[in-house]
């Protein structure tokens, strides 16, 4: 019976992996990349935050987990129904932002708390991330002839996910070949594992500037850290060089600057950021109407406009404006707020402005506890961590507060937190690095 269940809810889980990964591109082919609200799409959301909630229902067991589900749900409420007066079916959609990183934890926790569980589920894995990578293939390279280098460029994951799509093909590739990879001999390590490096190719054809970062830690975290780090370091510079090379390469040659999003120039910072909002609502209407190109203001813009938009509206600043704002469409109506801020929330949201907008000061820190609460709790069978894993996990984490809200996509988190689950290992005795 056991085995039954363990099965079940491993097969839940990788049907919600593909439903999250691959559904965009299906998407695509039928109604187009414009369409990012298709109802293909809506329905897959859907069905994968119900696997979501069905599964962490029948895994969760750990204290902490029970602790951080409930104190998101108060300060939620406090947020959704005390300050911003939201209605319960408007707090209800807009909840399921956080399902992601609320219910990963839990499930993941349970196909570790076994040595059998977690065997089989890893050995699963292992071959479906494989399969994944694969596919990242011709997808990419058919929407990159079709819609040029840019936003459609997202793989299966569909249009609009290409930042997710670089990291999910980073880090899916790193752990792939960390377990493979001998230590003592990078480089030919690197030569007998050159599909997982080739592998890493359709992040040259999106626009995704942050591949440049992640192709670099990518290379230099393979390495174990010790009194050898910097001769090996010494002799896989050269590939990292020419890996940066090509992909400065393919993206300097196929990305079109012209034809893509507009993007505020110094001037907008010198001229507007010591205005007030209304002459910067101006600009960014102005801009917005008289341009062809989608307007996106750049990401330190927004943020440096949050006190100015607090400071406007006070009595929000502990718990924010509401669960509404980043979760509405057809059926359910965006709140007054958004309908007036919405210049500000077009296009990608840093993690830091989308947490401080909906659940203020409070949900941030309950953001903070959260990581901390997965780094330094440890999984009792697999208590020895992968510093090089848990480092690069770090990394995302430090660049997505002021990138993007990658959290609250389930395609996002079927990876990342997967990934690091999955630096965790068995050992005894102290923690030490792992190969």
């Amino acid at each position: 019976m056991k085995f039954e269940v363990r099965f079940i809810l491993q097969r839940l889980f990788f049907i919600g992996f593909w439903l999250a990964t691959c559904t965009g591109f299906v998407s695509d082919l039928l109604f187009g990349p414009e369409m990012s609200g298709s109802p293909l799409r809506t329905i897959s959301l859907i069905l994968v935050d119900l696997i979501l909630i069905f599964l962490a229902a029948c895994t969760i067991r750990k204290k902490t987990d029970i602790f951080l589900i409930v104190s998101l749900l108060v300060i939620a409420a406090i947020s959704g129904f005390i300050v911003n007066n939201d209605s319960i079916v408007v707090w209800l959609n807009g909840l399921r932002y956080f399902f992601p990183v609320l219910f990963m934890p839990p499930i993941l926790r349970y196909f570790w708390s076994t040595e059998y569980r977690h065997d089989l589920f890893v050995k699963s894995l292992d071959k479906q991330l494989y399969i994944f990578l694969w596919l990242q293939v011709p997808a990419v390279l058919y929407q990159f002839f079709k819609y040029g280098a840019g936003d459609y460029v997202g793989g299966t994951m569909g249009g609009w996910f290409s930042g997710i799509l670089s990291f999910s093909i980073y880090y899916t590739s790193f752990y792939l070949l960390n377990k493979r990879i001998d230590r003592n001999n990078i480089l030919q390590s690197l030569y007998k594992n050159w599909t997982l490096i080739f592998l890493l190719f359709p992040t040259f054809l999106n626009e995704t500037k942050i591949s440049f970062a992640l192709i670099v830690a990518y290379f230099i975290l393979l390495l174990p850290i010790d009194r050898k780090y910097i001769i090996r370091m010494t002799f896989l510079s050269p590939l990292i060089v020419i890996l940066v090379a090509v992909g400065s390469f393919f993206y300097y040659s196929t990305v079109d600057e012209s034809q893509g999003k507009l993007k505020l120039d110094p001037e907008f910072f010198e001229e507007y950021l010591d205005a007030d909002l209304d002459n910067i609502e101006a600009a960014a209407e102005y801009a917005d109407k008289n341009y062809s190109e989608q307007f996106d203001m750049p990401r330190v813009a927004k943020l440096a406009i949050l006190p100015m938009v607090f400071d406007a509206h006070p009595g929000h600043n502990l718990f924010g404006f509401g669960l509404s704002l980043y979760k509405h469409g057809s059926f359910i109506e965006a709140s007054d707020f958004y309908n007036e801020y919405d210049w500000v929330m077009k296009g990608t949201s840093p993690q830091i402005m989308s947490s401080v907008l909906q659940l203020g000061i409070i949900g941030s820190i309950w953001y903070i506890v959260f990581f901390l609460c997965l780094f330094f709790i440890k999984i009792p069978l697999y208590p020895v961590r992968n510093y090089n894993m848990q480092a690069f996990f770090i990394l995302a984490f430090l660049i997505l507060l002021l990138y993007a809200d990658f959290w609250s996509y389930p395609n996002f988190c079927f990876i990342l937190l997967t990934f690091y689950f999955l630096s965790w290992k068995k050992g005894e005795g102290e923690s030490q690095p792992s190969s």
